[in-house]
């Protein structure tokens, strides 16, 4: 879980009710996610930013990490997470207020839940993520597949999070271009980022399985 405050910043909540589900159930939502594009999974880890800096090996992935006590000491949920790895953006969503932004992340879950079959729809979730998660997104990613999740057309661009660096200021992760490392920086969350780059990601939270 992660702190209430560090340096007297709040710290917004990153945990969130996931459902419990049978094989079958589970299994299905899978399925069905993959129908609509959602065919690249992972597990995330409940590892701050900070963890994964000071890590031995991860501390390579990163080229700039924005100094702020607060986002490094945010840690994600373990879950199970699917985006569509050909585009995981959501159109039109850049240079955006993180507000703004987390209204269009509720609106594309509205959206794919009518997609889903009945029995799974109301298994998941799409929300805003935080930096951790986007990294060990990224680095699956990389590491599976041998690319960059970046559209080849594209200079470079970056997920929103909604994770303080300092007040009234957010982080986000991502390359200026596909050959360099993350750089996690950071953007005002009343008038998002003036670079036009910063977008919300679509990531599906997965049910967990009920155990055997």
């Amino acid at each position: 879980m992660a702190p209430e405050s560090v340096s007297g910043l709040k710290t917004p909540g990153v945990s969130f009710e996931i459902p419990r589900v049978s094989e079958l159930l589970y299994l299905k939502t899978r399925e069905a996610l993959a129908k609509e594009g959602y065919t690249f999974f992972v597990n995330i880890k409940p590892l701050s930013i900070g963890q994964l800096v000071e890590d031995e090996v991860k501390r390579g992935l990163f080229e700039h990490v924005v100094p702020s006590e607060n986002m490094r000491a945010i840690v994600p949920p373990q879950m199970e997470i699917a985006i569509n790895p050909k585009d995981p953006r959501i159109k039109n969503s850049n240079s955006k207020s993180t507000d703004t932004i987390i209204r269009m992340i509720e609106e594309r879950e509205a959206v794919i839940k009518v997609r889903l079959p009945k029995e799974v729809r109301d298994f998941i979730n799409i929300r805003i993520q935080n930096t951790s998660v986007l990294v060990q997104i990224f680095d699956k990613y990389q590491r599976e597949t041998g690319k960059q999740i970046f559209p080849r057309w594209f200079g470079g661009w970056f997920g929103a999070t909604d994770d303080q660096t300092s007040p009234g200021r957010v982080a986000f992760a991502g390359r200026y271009s596909p050959g360099r490392r993350l750089y996690i920086g950071d953007t005002n969350r009343f008038r998002g980022n003036e670079d036009n780059n910063v977008f919300a990601l679509d990531v599906v939270v997965l049910p967990r399985q009920l155990a055997a």
